[in-house]
């Protein structure tokens, strides 16, 4: 195998897929990244973990092909650290890679192509569009509250929902519980699946990558690629693919736990309730991090007290009318649900003071939901 590659295409190609690789796995061949010529212009990139895989592709002038195994962060760190520039990689004897650039001269050690397990294949399943900025704006507004234990596959992942005019995301680990939706022009696409968390990970990377890369000059919407087969995810973004092995598990019937009607409904300053929560939490207790939540007419107060550190209070104006009610809640787990919207106004819904709370966006684009379940202080 030998080529020639410029450094920034190489470093892209590598950003893309050092990080799936599994340098914890038992498997060594999975901390690599298979380095393989397609045709005579481009080198292929993949690496997995075996429930993720991606591949990135990238230009180059492939003078012998072949494919070979690398130790991926090993090449990332090298192929970062050279020189702006053309890279000359030439594999030799017993599998090992000599790369040149300029002045620069490494020898690495590597593995057979073949040992490289194959990755996921859509076959021919057909893809379907989707705007990009709007999937990642589902992600951010629903990640916090996914569970990251994988002793709780259905928990730790992401429902998708796509039913042709409306796209929803819904995350629970528990405790607490996220949906967002977005509509469409309707179309004809029917698509329910639930991503575990590092796949949802990866794919926000893969979006923000996108829109990082995007030109000025670019026209038209930042779109992925979306279509299952076989138990598998594929997401496609011009030269990058991520397949993500999907749960078979079954996602919580989440419509059950977001509360119907809420008596009390307080509108408040975003902004102010994140600031006040952020300085009463510091003298919250460090396990449960719990805060007294007290609303009356006119006013919102926060307080909390811990004996090893001292208590706090802090009073805010809102728009309520109702009766007076006091709740505990985790301070984190409000701060995740406020932080992850943009709206200027939010609205608190209180039932009683075991019922969980709920958080909804005021304004335009308000298709959140956040909910909270209570805790005795």
């Amino acid at each position: 195998m030998e080529l020639t590659i410029q450094k920034r295409d190489f470093l892209r190609g590598l950003a893309r897929t050092h990080a799936v690789a599994d340098r914890k796995s038992s498997m060594p061949i999975l901390s690599n990244i298979l380095v393989s010529a397609e045709g005579s212009e481009a080198l292929r990139l993949s690496a997995t973990d075996l429930y993720l895989g991606v591949t990135a592709m990238s230009p180059a002038s492939i003078k012998k092909g072949g494919s070979i195994a690398v130790a991926a962060r090993t090449l990332f760190d090298i192929v970062k650290a050279l020189p702006d520039g053309e890279i000359s990689w030439k594999v030799t004897d017993k599998h090992s890679v000599a790369i040149q650039c300029g002045r620069v001269k490494y020898r690495i050690p590597g593995m057979p192509g073949d040992d490289f397990p194959p990755l996921p294949a859509p076959g021919d399943a057909t893809f379907v569009s989707i705007d990009a900025s709007m999937l990642g704006e589902l992600i951010s507004l629903t990640q916090y509250s996914m569970s990251s234990d994988d002793t709780r596959p259905h928990l730790a992942g992401t429902l998708f929902e796509w039913d042709g005019k409306l796209v929803r995301m819904v995350t629970t680990d528990g405790h607490r519980l996220s949906k967002a939706e977005r509509k469409l022009p309707e179309g004809a696409h029917n698509l329910q699946m639930l991503v575990p968390y590092k796949g949802v990970t990866e794919l926000k990377r893969v979006i923000e990558d996108a829109k990082a890369s995007r030109k000025k000059s670019d026209e038209g919407p930042l779109t992925v690629e979306i279509t299952t087969a076989g138990g598998n995810a594929f997401f496609r973004r011009d030269d990058i693919m991520l397949s993500v092995k999907l749960a078979e598990e079954q996602f919580p019937p989440y419509d059950r736990v977001i509360p119907k009607k809420q008596t009390k409904k307080i509108v408040a300053a975003r902004s102010g309730l994140i600031e006040a929560l952020r300085r009463i939490g510091i003298v919250a207790n460090d396990k449960s991090g719990g805060v007294q939540v007290h609303v009356e007419a006119g006013q919102i107060r926060i307080q909390s007290q811990n004996p090893d550190v001292g208590e706090g209070v802090e009073e805010l104006d809102v728009d309520y009318a109702g009766d007076s009610i006091s709740i505990g809640f985790n301070a984190r787990y409000l701060l995740d649900a406020l932080t992850a919207l943009t709206h200027d106004e939010v609205c608190l819904e209180l039932g009683g003071e075991f019922e969980p709370g709920v958080i909804r966006p005021v304004g335009d684009g308000a298709d959140f939901v956040g909910v909270i379940m209570p805790m005795r202080i």
